[in-house]
This record gives structure tokens, sequence and C-alpha cells, in this order.
């Protein structure tokens, strides 16, 4: 009879521990979460000056080198430091152009995954860079579709 008297008392007093552990977690939860809906997040630096723009190119559609039923619609922008309109307009048309001439010589395959868009998307920048005399800074892939 001792014996079971020991084991509930000690039962009631690992209920009991239990519950005032659980509780003070709760209370300590909830005061993170209350301390981190007040925190504000940092603003975004960006990467560009205050002289940068973003300007769309035309869409581009042009066929692939292989298979020669497939064809390649790419609509992109083109982040460049400041010029006028004139100049960013002829700028515009070149860089066009050279998409298409690289597109051309492209397969479908060079294109299928993460890694392929990467690819494509670095040597149209690198492309545009070099085009521009570094005066465009990137180019934005907005689509790519290719059926």
């Amino acid at each position: 009879m001792r014996l079971i008297a020991a084991i509930v008392i000690l039962t009631l007093i690992a209920a009991g521990a239990g519950a005032i552990t659980g509780y003070h977690l709760l209370v300590t939860a909830e005061r993170v979460v209350d301390a981190r809906k007040n925190v504000t997040p940092p603003p975004v630096a960006s990467t560009y000056t205050g002289t940068a723009r973003l300007r769309k190119l035309s869409p581009v559609v042009t066929n692939l080198a292989a298979p020669a039923n497939n064809w390649a619609r790419v609509e992109a922008s083109m982040v460049t430091d400041s010029m006028n309109d004139e100049e960013a307009g002829i700028l515009a048309a070149h860089i066009s152009e050279d998409i298409v001439a690289y597109l051309r010589s492209a397969t479908a395959a060079q294109f299928e995954g993460a890694r392929g868009l990467q690819h494509l998307r670095d040597d149209l920048s690198e492309r545009a860079n070099v085009r521009s005399s570094g005066k465009v800074r990137e180019l934005i892939i907005e689509t790519l579709v290719i059926q």
C-alpha cells in the first residue's frame, strides 16, 4: 500500500512539474512571437544608383538552329545608365539584333533547366554589355517561350 501511495505522489509531482514547465514555455513563445511582430525589416539596398533606368526591349521572335521547326520568343529589359531616349532606342535595336543572332545559333537543348536559362541570361547580358561599351549593366529576361 505504501508503494502505491508513493507512486501516486510522484506521479502528481511529475504532472505538476510538467504543467508548470509547459506554461512557462508557452508564455516565452508568445513573448518571442510578439517581439518579432513589432520588428521592422531593414530596407533593401538597391544595387543600382539613382541614374539607372529600366528600358523595355521589343519582343524578339526567331527560329532556333535545331530542330528547324522550333521558334523562340524573348521579352527582355535592359538596365542602363543615364542616356537620352534616342541613344537608348538605337541601343535597344542593336541589342535586339544581337539576341536574334544568338538565338538563331542556339538549340532548344541549350536552354533546358535552370542552368541553361542562367547561361542564356549571362551570355545575353555579356553581349549587351559589350555592344553598349558598358552602358548596359544588366539584361533582364522577362519571358522566354520556345515552341
